[in-house]
C-alpha cells in the first residue's frame, strides 16, 4: 500500500465567511479535485491561517488560495520551520496579499486615487511576505495577456508550451530573495498607474532586466521549499453579469499547472 499524504488546503477570503472578490467555492474545487488525482493524498481544509500548527505538523504539502486572510508572525514561524523541516507550500493568485492600511493623512500619502486591487490602500509588508517571498502590489484590470516559461526543467513548469495566453488578473508581485528561482514571466502588461508607483517608491514589480515580471517562482528553505504561482483569478456574478469568471482556470495551461503543483507538493515529481 502507497504511503498517505497529508495535504492542507486553506482557501478563503476576509472578512471570515466572505469570498474577498473571488469565486472561493470555485477554487476551493478545483484545488481539491486535483489533489485527488493523486490517491495517497488526504486533504483537510480550513477558511485561514488561523490554528494552522495543527493542520500542518504532519503535512507534506500547504496549498493556499486567499484574498485578504494571512499568517501573523506567529503562524509564520510555525510555517518557516514546517518548510525547514520538509514541507511545501504551494501559493496561488492572492496569496501574496494581505494587511492593507489606509494612506489619507499619512505624510507619505500619494493622491487620492484608488491602486487597483486595494482602493484607497497600500500593501503592508510582513513577516509572512518574507516567508513567501513575495508581495502583491497592484494589479491591472482583467486582460488577456502572454505568459512567458523561463524555466522549463522544473517539476512546476513541465508539459507546459515555451509561452501560452490567458485572461485573467495579471497580478503584479515584488520578489523579495535573490536566490529566488522564477519560473513563469511576462513582459506584455503596461507599467502601473505613476500613484501606484508613488505610493511603492517605484514599481517594485520589476525583475533584474528592467522588462519583466514574475507570474511564478519557487525557492528552497531547509528540507522543503515555497512556490507561488500568480495567475488563478476567478470571481462569482457581478453586478450586471450573469456568468462566473474563471478564465485562467478554463485553459489547458493552467490544468497543467495545478497538475504539476500537486507533483511537486507530494515530491511525486522530484
Amino acid at each position: 500500500m502507497a504511503t498517505p499524504i497529508r495535504a492542507h488546503v486553506i482557501v478563503g477570503g476576509f472578512p471570515p465567511g466572505t469570498h474577498g472578490g473571488h469565486d472561493m467555492d470555485y477554487a476551493r474545487l478545483q484545488i481539491l479535485q486535483a489533489l485527488q488525482a493523486d490517491p495517497r493524498v488526504n486533504a483537510t481544509v480550513s477558511s485561514d491561517f488561523t490554528d494552522c500548527h495543527k493542520w500542518i505538523a504532519d503535512c507534506q504539502l500547504l496549498m493556499t488560495y486567499v484574498a485578504g486572510p494571512y499568517a501573523d508572525d506567529h503562524e509564520t514561524g510555525v510555517i518557516r520551520d514546517w518548510l525547514a523541516d520538509g514541507g511545501r507550500w504551494l501559493a496561488l493568485h492572492g496569496s501574496s496579499g494581505g494587511k492593507a492600511v489606509r494612506l489619507e493623512g499619512s505624510a507619505d500619502a500619494a493622491p487620492d486615487v484608488p491602486t487597483p486591487g486595494l482602493g484607497f490602500r497600500r500593501l503592508v509588508k510582513t513577516s509572512y511576505h518574507e516567508a513567501l517571498g513575495g508581495m502583491f502590489t497592484s494589479h491591472p484590470p482583467i486582460q488577456e495577456f502572454q505568459v512567458d516559461v523561463t524555466d522549463s526543467t522544473h517539476v512546476l513548469t513541465q508539459n507546459l508550451p515555451s509561452s501560452f495566453r490567458i485572461t485573467d488578473e495579471p497580478y503584479m508581485v515584488q520578489v523579495l530573495h535573490p536566490e529566488t528561482k522564477v519560473l513563469l514571466s511576462t513582459t506584455d502588461i503596461a507599467p502601473p498607474p505613476a500613484e501606484v508607483q508613488a505610493r511603492y517608491g517605484g514599481d517594485l514589480s520589476l525583475l533584474p532586466d528592467g522588462q519583466s515580471r514574475a507570474l511564478g517562482f519557487v525557492r528552497e528553505i531547509g528540507k522543503g521549499g515555497v512556490a507561488y504561482i500568480a495567475p488563478g483569478h476567478c470571481n462569482p456574478p457581478r453586478p450586471g453579469q450573469d456568468e462566473r469568471f474563471q478564465g485562467p482556470w478554463k485553459t489547458p495551461a493552467y490544468e497543467q499547472l495545478l497538475e504539476n503543483a500537486v507533483s511537486w507538493g507530494t515530491g511525486a515529481g522530484g
